[in-house]
């Protein structure tokens, strides 16, 4: 996408967030391993409900007999200012910029309650535990709020291991039913195709097929194989990982007109031997013809997600 559009601020900024967060959880997951108990329990990441016509998302849960403990991971960069009435998460940047974040403790009041709800439809009466987890580890100013929610991860095994254990509610099999439950109804988050959710056209995009080596749109075909014009890496199926961004971009359907806009082929006959692949499934003949892609597509080795 050109620097000057419109939206590009806004997609990088959505990126960087979500690449913070998906590294905030990995961490996350890293300081849990520490955490072996006694008890029978069940640790579920990144699930995702609708409860009536509300939809809620928990970073991570915890079933134990006797409680339940939600999670919500942040990884925030700067110095963070919490206070209460109203809840306000402030950050400092290095360069002493200050920014208003949403509160991380109201959007789990709000999660809770939802959960309980939805435990409440199943007859599941059970007490919870909430942690606000911060990934890694900032300088925190809290003013008029209890800290004993807010934690940094490596506090987490500890935290864990010294949390009261009263009368058993759950046995080991009623955890594993409730955690198949929540397996079974979670919603497998589908944020595809970007044109939609973002309201682009494949025409805001720069076109040309990705090198693998250097990254740049500067492969061009070369009878057999592709080749980058920018550090001469040679790759015979690079375009298997553009057919991999167009299902991101455009969504799991295209043609052989739109491929060769979206990789620089002007020969249909090419694009359709291309096209003719494991990842793409044909329907309907010459101009009506439509190529479908398998989402098995983003597990192409030269995609990097």
């Amino acid at each position: 996408m050109p620097a000057n559009h419109d939206k590009y601020e806004k997609i990088r900024t959505d990126f960087y967030n979500g690449k913070a967060g998906f590294g905030g959880e990995k961490e996350f997951d890293y300081q849990l391993r520490d955490f072996i108990p006694p008890y029978p329990h069940a640790i579920l990441h990144d699930v995702f409900l609708k409860h009536e016509h509300a939809y809620f998302q928990i970073d991570s849960i915890l079933i134990t007999p006797s409680i339940i403990v939600l999670f919500e991971i942040k990884n925030i960069a700067g110095k963070l200012h919490i206070k209460q009435n109203p809840t306000q998460f402030i950050r400092e940047s290095v360069n002493g910029e200050r920014t208003v974040l949403r509160s991380p403790i109201e959007e789990m009041e709000r999660k809770k309650h939802y959960f309980a709800s939805w435990l409440q439809a199943r007859n599941i009466d059970i007490p919870f535990v909430d942690y606000i987890v911060f990934a890694y580890q900032n300088e925190l100013t809290i003013e008029n709020t209890s800290s004993h929610r807010l934690v940094f991860s490596y506090e987490i095994p500890n935290r864990l291991r010294n949390l009261e254990m009263k009368a058993d509610i759950l046995n080991a099999k009623q955890i594993t039913r409730l955690a198949n439950e929540l397996l079974k109804t979670h919603r497998h988050y589908d944020p595809f195709p970007l044109t939609e959710k973002y309201a682009l056209s494949i025409q805001d995009l720069a076109s040309g097929v990705t090198c693998p080596n250097c990254e740049q749109l500067t492969m061009l075909w070369r009878t057999r194989s592709w080749q980058c014009r920018a550090c001469g890496h040679i790759d015979r199926h690079a375009h298997h990982a553009t057919l991999a961004e167009w299902y991101c971009i455009g969504g799991a359907q295209l043609t052989n007109r739109q491929f060769r806009h979206f990789t620089n082929i002007h020969s249909r006959h090419i694009a359709k031997r291309m096209l003719a692949n494991p990842f793409t499934e044909l329907s309907g003949k010459k101009r009506n013809a439509i190529y479908q892609l398998s989402p098995r597509v983003l597990e192409t080795e030269n995609l990097k997600l």
